[in-house]
């Protein structure tokens, strides 16, 4: 089976480029496919801080994608005679005979649209909607998501979603720790993730607020870790209006080094997220015994498992509160870190890329009545 597979938001320093890089490696490596590697080349994946692009730039961006996922794309699949075409995001070929796979991560542009830039999401959903109506399968990552497409598209077949779960950055894991010198020993919490709205991070810094509040003696910082994305301002207002200039730390996007050494001595992980369609971050941190505290969403509640975390609800500041003092002053739960590394050691990129090989072996012994032009 000959497998075109798009890498184009390898680059991505989000979520998404983290898959795109896990599954290829992983499917390289994988018997029965011949993968052959294809590429939208655009500086502008290597950022998602949408404050800092034009509005000019991105409809030059949005047409140049929209050409290569129109022509380019399809075209290499058929000179390159591939059975399938594989995107691990929601932009997949526009035309073309070649059968196509495409990965929906989340429904944020339907459950969360004001958390998207407008001109991104017009393009995107556009985009979801033609992909969902003319890919051979769709994947997501979790129950969660595939039970949301099912609802969303009704004539969507149940039998054209795949679950191909995603997995800890092996980059991160495998990475030797390199001490962030900045925190100077100091204690901290520690939160991984762009900086949007739908990550929340609100709801920790206003927690984290009230807990320095009712313990003056407190020496933990809360470090963000993560690029600026869409909407970040209000983060940085509620930093300086609650006088946490001196206590927050923003380190932007961190190599594989030094975001290990984060994990290994955060206090705890908060992942308040309003919505998520995984949450990586979450297994990174059972993977490298830090603690962790979470929105108890349906995404997160399904990958964390049982045992393992602290999930609160995403807006219930008092209880952040008190989950923080928690994690500050009591010694980790044997117990829970054991649960947590099984629960970390459960997702690899090994086992997701043979799910997705058997999805897409699928598509290919169906290919004879697929023509969704």
């Amino acid at each position: 089976m000959k497998i075109l597979y798009d890498d184009s938001l390898a680059a991505n320093p989000a979520g998404s480029g983290t898959v795109t890089r896990g599954l290829l490696e992983a499917l390289l490596k994988t018997d029965g496919i011949d993968v052959v590697v294809s590429r939208f080349e655009s500086s502008s994946v290597a950022s998602i801080d949408v404050g800092r692009k034009s509005a000019r730039g991105r409809l030059r961006s949005a047409a140049a994608h929209f050409a290569y996922f129109a022509w380019q794309l399809p075209a290499r699949a058929r000179r390159a005679r591939c059975d399938v075409i594989f995107s691990p995001s929601g932009l997949g070929p526009l035309r073309g005979r070649t059968p196509s796979v495409v990965t929906v991560h989340d429904l944020t542009l339907l459950r969360y649209p004001g958390t998207v830039h407008w001109l991104s999401r017009i393009y995107l959903r556009v985009m979801l909607r033609i992909q969902v109506r003319r890919a051979a399968a769709v994947c997501t990552g979790t129950q969660a998501v595939a039970a949301e497409l099912r609802s969303r598209f009704p004539a969507l077949p149940a039998d054209r979603v795949h679950v191909v779960p995603d997995a800890p950055d092996p980059e991160v894991l495998l990475a030797s720790p390199v001490p962030a010198e900045t925190l100077a020993g100091r204690p901290f919490f520690l939160m991984v993730g762009t900086i949007e709205p739908r990550k929340n991070h609100l709801t920790a810094i206003k927690a984290f607020a009230q807990y320095l509040e009712r313990h003056p003696g407190a020496p933990e910082l809360l470090v963000l870790a993560g690029s600026p994305g869409w909407l970040y301002g209000p983060v940085l207002q509620a930093v300086a209006g609650l006088g946490l200039e001196s206590r927050v730390m923003r380190v932007g996007h961190v190599d594989a080094g030094r975001l290990n050494w984060l994990y290994r001595h955060a206090r705890a992980l908060l992942f308040p997220s309003l919505y998520e369609g995984f949450g990586i971050p979450v297994l990174e941190a059972f993977a490298l015994d830090c603690p962790v505290l979470a929105a108890a969403i349906p995404a997160v509640v399904e990958v964390a498992g049982e045992g393992t975390a602290t999930l609160l609800d995403p807006m219930d500041v008092p209880a952040w509160t008190a989950a923080l003092a928690e994690a500050a002053g009591a010694p980790q739960d044997d117990a829970r870190r054991a649960a947590a590394r099984r629960r970390a050691s459960a997702f690899t990129w090994e086992g997701s890329a043979v799910a997705l090989r058997d999805t897409l072996a699928a598509v290919t012994r169906q290919r004879p009545g697929w023509a969704r032009a």
